[in-house]
Order: structure tokens, then C-alpha cells, then sequence
């Protein structure tokens, strides 16, 4: 009985680092009213330039416990590929399916030149560390090069380390669940990190381009007026205005 025990929890344990280990990068901008299919146009007056890496490689994670490099029928990347297509594609797709964000940059022409950008998550026995850094160059048509910079991260404490821990013995795994829970794991951090990032340029790069976001215009509420107070209608005062 006691063997059968450990075996489960062997068992369990490693079924959650195989699970842990699977990790899908779902970056894209999050727009309001987006059609489901689009037909991404090239933009020929614009030119996107990045690293000869990015396009191969969109977010990568260093695990603590689970490395299996060697065992590649496991199929485990820790080069990560985003579904939603590579940083230059996601910046072709923005320009071609919402143009009229972007007019000076699609009148004028410019250029995009993506400097660094790295998403990275770096599992250590008791902490967790996701960040996020853009830099890219923008200049459109003539105008001077303006530097686009993004930073953030997050520390927490959803490892594997934690993970393994808490399938041993109930109380952990009680008060895990809820903090991963509230956190995120490793998938959610990397996404969400990644989502901030380009939707922060895609706003850098609106702005720059001259895009004025068009805002409800609210109608002043005009209250009657009485006769009385009116200059116009007011005999008094017209009789004195008519005088000078």
C-alpha cells in the first residue's frame, strides 16, 4: 500500500511537470470589433526590420527542475513561437487591417526597426521571473527617428519547485492553487507581459502617426432661459443698448 502510494504521487508529480512544461505564447492586440478573418496587405512605403532571431524565437523560459533538452521525442520547446505569428508580422497585420490609425506613417512612408525585444520567463526554486522588453526605432517620412522603450515584470512565486511541493501533501496544494490561481502561471504571465508591450507601441506608433482617436461628442444640456434674463429679449436693456 505504502509503494503503491509513492508510486501515485510519483506518478502525479511528473504529469504536472509535463504539463508545466507545455507553454503557448498567445500575443496579439486585443481590438474591439475585429473581424475574425483578415487579408493582411503589404505596406510598400513602410519598412519593418528585426534581428535575423526574432522572427524564430518569440519568447523563451529557463525552467528550474523540468529541463529535458536532451529528450526531444518529449517535443518540449523552450524557444517559444507566438500562434499569433512573429512581432513583424503582428506590425504588418496592424498597418494593414487599420490603416486609418496610421496615416502619416502610410502616406509618408518610414521605417520600423525592431532593436530588442525579449520575453522571458526564469524559473528558480522559490521565485519566478517573467519580464518584457521592447526597443524599437521609428521614423516616419522625414521626420527625426523617435526611440520607442517598454520594461516590466513580474515576480511571484508560481515555480516548479512549488508546484512538485504542493502535490505531495494536501495542505500546500490548498493554498497553492488559489495563489497560482490569482497569479497566473508561467503561460498566463508570459501572454499577458507580451499583450502590454505591443499594445503600448501600437499607441506609441498611433500617436506618432497622427491619429486622433475619435471620442463621442457630448452635448451640452442648455437650460431655458428666462425672458427676463435674456439681454435680447429684455426690454430695458434693449431700450439701453439702442440708446448708445
Amino acid at each position: 500500500m505504502f509503494f503503491s502510494l509513492r508510486y501515485f504521487i510519483l506518478l502525479f508529480t511528473l504529469a504536472i511537470a509535463f504539463v508545466s512544461c507545455a507553454t503557448s505564447i498567445r500575443v496579439y492586440r486585443p481590438y474591439p470589433r475585429e473581424n475574425p478573418y483578415e487579408v493582411v496587405l503589404p505596406q510598400p512605403k513602410v519598412s519593418i526590420t528585426a534581428p535575423a532571431q526574432y522572427p524564430e524565437r518569440f519568447a523563451s523560459y529557463d525552467p528550474f527542475l523540468f529541463r529535458f533538452t536532451e529528450l526531444s521525442f518529449l517535443e518540449i520547446e523552450y524557444n517559444l513561437q507566438n500562434e499569433y505569428g512573429s512581432l513583424p508580422y503582428l506590425i504588418r497585420k496592424e498597418l494593414s487591417i487599420r490603416p486609418d490609425n496610421f496615416p502619416n506613417l502610410l502616406k509618408e512612408g518610414g521605417k520600423i526597426e525592431i532593436k530588442e525585444f525579449v520575453l522571458d520567463s526564469t524559473d528558480r526554486c522559490w521565485t519566478n521571473l517573467v519580464s518584457v522588453k521592447m526597443n524599437v526605432n521609428v521614423q516616419i517620412g522625414r521626420r527625426p527617428q523617435e526611440t520607442f522603450f517598454y520594461q516590466d515584470q513580474i515576480e511571484s512565486h508560481v515555480t516548479d519547485c512549488f508546484l512538485s511541493g504542493s502535490s505531495i501533501p494536501i495542505l500546500p496544494l490548498i493554498l497553492y492553487i488559489p495563489y497560482a490561481g490569482f497569479r497566473g502561471n508561467r503561460e498566463d504571465q508570459l501572454n499577458q507581459l507580451g499583450r502590454n508591450a505591443i499594445e503600448s507601441f501600437f499607441t506609441f506608433l498611433e500617436n506618432r502617426s497622427g491619429y486622433i482617436q475619435n471620442s463621442e461628442k457630448q452635448i451640452p444640456i442648455q437650460m431655458n432661459p428666462s425672458k427676463s434674463n435674456d439681454p435680447i429679449r429684455d426690454p430695458k436693456i434693449k431700450e439701453i443698448m439702442e440708446g448708445l
